[in-house]
């Protein structure tokens, strides 16, 4: 009886293993839509849903990325210093660039406008023409006004980082005068939109005090990029003077190279004057 009693055990031991194994398989389902799914199988019933969430997040961002742009430009204005030494502290440069960008788009059209009123307002004395007379090729000045700025804000910058270098400031990097030319110069944006809508209406009384004010708030903006400078970089105080002296002679002969440079490169190459008066002139030889 003890041996049948054995052989029993041993038979049932097999089918308790099978059932165990049983247990493990488990089946698979989506959890989206309850699709039983495979081994190895992704379902693609995700393919097939609206996009609405994703142009809902990108849309807050856009806006909240806006706000903050804005914010930074007014903040200048009310605490130039403090809002400063906060951007170039912030480890994120997607506002210093979007603000590059919004710089290089209004100084553009800022330059536009002056082209458009520079000429019009020549045609009228030189030749006594009305404005209508008088073509512009607006998109090669709105380019030729975003490179303009380009070397406009590197110069300061490669300037800023040169002295920073010679002072033995390693701290100070270009990042941090990127940050720091951009920041300053954040309020130039109304200067420019502002100066660019004053030039288009070409009043006089308006342009002289658009210029009153846009010279006020460069000034500001000149000092702020300085002071930042002094701030963030750790120059002994007898050295200091010389340092933000250099700095700025630096900063204005590089500037006239450059704008000698591309002077020479681009007079003349903007605007394309018809008149008149001057086919009239050539019909007199071609009788």
């Amino acid at each position: 009886m003890a041996e049948e009693k054995k052989d029993t055990t041993k038979k049932s031991t097999p089918k308790k293993k099978e059932a165990v194994e049983e247990i493990k398989v488990e089946k698979r389902f989506c959890t989206k839509c309850g699709k039983e799914l495979k081994e190895g199988e992704v379902c693609t019933c995700s393919a097939n849903e609206p996009a609405s969430s994703n142009a809902t997040v990108n849309g807050d961002v856009i806006v909240n990325t806006c706000k903050n742009v804005w914010n930074t430009i007014i903040n200048v204005f009310k605490r130039p210093a403090s809002t400063i030494a906060e951007e170039i502290e912030s480890k994120e440069t997607n506002k210093s660039i979007i603000l590059t960008v919004i710089l290089a788009i209004t100084f553009a059209l800022y330059l536009m406008a002056i082209v458009s009123m520079s000429a019009k307002s020549a045609a009228e004395a030189t030749w006594g023409l009305t404005s209508s007379v008088v073509k512009v090729n607006y998109f090669q000045v709105f380019i030729y006004g975003i490179l303009i700025y380009a070397i406009m804000a590197i110069l300061p910058m490669v300037a800023a980082l040169i002295v920073a270098k010679i002072t033995k400031n390693s701290s100070f990097t270009f990042k941090k005068a990127f940050k720091l030319y951009i920041t300053s110069n954040a309020p130039l944006t109304l200067v420019y939109l502002g100066m660019a809508i004053i030039f288009l209406i070409n009043v006089p009384l308006l342009n002289v005090l658009g210029l009153i004010a846009s010279l006020i708030i460069s000034l500001a903006c000149f000092f702020n990029f300085i002071l930042g400078f002094n701030k963030e970089t750790k120059i002994k105080d007898d050295s200091r003077s010389y340092a933000i002296t250099g700095l700025m002679a630096l900063w204005i002969a590089m500037i006239v190279v450059a704008f000698i440079i591309v002077g020479a490169t681009l007079i003349g190459s903007m605007i394309d004057t018809k008149t008149s008066s001057l086919d009239n002139y050539s019909d007199i030889f071609n009788w």
